[in-house]
């Protein structure tokens, strides 16, 4: 299982797989780098973030392999507040 490691270095533009939390693996090119954090452009939608090197991977496979070994999916969360319903303006 190759990982990404902080010896091997990610060139610019190069493809790599980012791993949704708990969700899929999703192919992105990297844009640029500004300390720990990459700027990765999703390669479907052109849409793009900011994420740390231990999200991404060299191959699906290795980011497959550590979307199986990690903690399962958390479950939607619920909005324990009413407050978000009440209007701003109560003439």
């Amino acid at each position: 299982m190759e990982q990404s490691s902080p010896k091997k270095t990610i060139a610019l533009h190069e493809t790599v797989y980012l791993v949704e939390p708990g969700r899929r693996v999703r192919e992105v090119q990297v844009w640029g780098r500004c300390g720990s954090l990459y700027t990765v452009r999703f390669t479907d939608t052109g849409g793009g973030i900011r994420v740390r090197r231990d999200r991404l991977f060299f191959t699906r496979e290795a980011a497959r392999a550590r979307l199986q070994n990690g903690r399962a999916p958390c479950p939607p969360q619920t909005v324990s507040h009413a407050w978000h319903n009440v209007p701003v303006w109560e003439c």
